[in-house]
């Protein structure tokens, strides 16, 4: 009876310790691809990007609108962890009725990217990367000033190229949450501190600034992640050197912020016209 009652304490702590050493509980509560066939609108082009381990991620580039001379100012969009560039681009194409172009992308696994299985945080920040020095390279994108919106689940990305790459001038955070841990734990205080790990928080990724500025943007009624997280966000960014600015949208939920002629896309818009201007 004694080695039982040991035991299955011992099971149980081996069982979380395996759930986190492998990402098994985040690769399936926090990633939702589609791979539903969707249609490119005319004004968008597609493009391929490749990744160091020999993937294709799909992306579509938004061309500013009118007569804008080249080259042009653009935004890397980090979308959230559901669905596919057809259902995220909303986010962001707004931007190009203000001069800036926009590369949206599918991380691994979904819509037009390569397949793949086991999703997990560190393999959709090489795809993030990935589609940064793609649009870096660019002919008709002016490599300086390009900035990064991330949204939702993308925060944690278009934070972390933020804080790795000098490139980037300027990144809005929409909707991000500040650590993996936290924003689990927000719906499952026991298990969700268990079975997430720590690590590429972006409470902690903005760690060097050096003055660029950031913009996060969260909605007031936010059902997903707690607009709480939009405070502590800015705070590590100004202990980082950024200069912060937080934006709190009234009476929005998490999927309806940036809505055509919402206060928030104004700002957003406005954010970036200011900041990728040139020098």
């Amino acid at each position: 009876m004694m080695t039982r009652v040991v035991l299955w304490p011992l099971l149980l702590l081996l069982g979380v310790l395996i759930m986190r050493w492998t990402s098994w509980a985040e690769s399936r509560v926090f990633y939702i691809p589609d791979r539903a066939p969707f249609a490119t609108p005319p004004e968008y082009v597609d493009v391929s990007i490749p990744t160091p381990d020999g993937l294709s991620l799909h992306g579509w580039l938004m061309p500013p609108a009118g007569n804008v001379p080249k080259p042009w100012p653009a935004v890397l969009h980090c979308h959230g962890n559901a669905g596919n560039v057809s259902l995220h681009a909303d986010f962001s194409s707004f931007l190009t009725d203000h001069g800036i172009a926009v590369l949206i992308f599918d991380y691994r696994g979904y819509g037009r990217s390569s397949a793949a299985s086991g999703l997990v945080r560190d393999k959709l920040l090489t795809d993030s990367r990935a589609a940064l020095e793609f649009l870096l390279t660019q002919p008709d994108i002016d490599p300086a000033r390009v900035g990064a919106l991330g949204v939702s689940l993308g925060g944690v990305f278009a934070s972390a190229l933020a804080g790795e790459r000098s490139e980037i001038r300027a990144v809005c955070l929409v909707n991000a949450f500040s650590s993996w841990r936290g924003v689990a734990t927000d719906h499952a205080p026991v298990l969700g501190r268990l079975f997430i790990a720590d690590g590429l928080d972006p409470v902690s990724n903005l760690r060097s600034g050096a003055g660029r500025p950031v913009l996060i943007v969260h909605s007031e009624r936010d059902e997903i992640i707690h607009p709480r997280h939009a405070g502590l966000l800015a705070d590590g960014a100004r202990a980082g050197g950024w200069e912060a600015t937080t934006f709190i949208a009234p009476g929005v939920d998490h999927n309806s912020v940036l809505s055509e002629g919402s206060d928030e896309q104004r700002a957003v818009a406005e954010f970036f016209v200011r900041t990728l201007a040139p020098q």
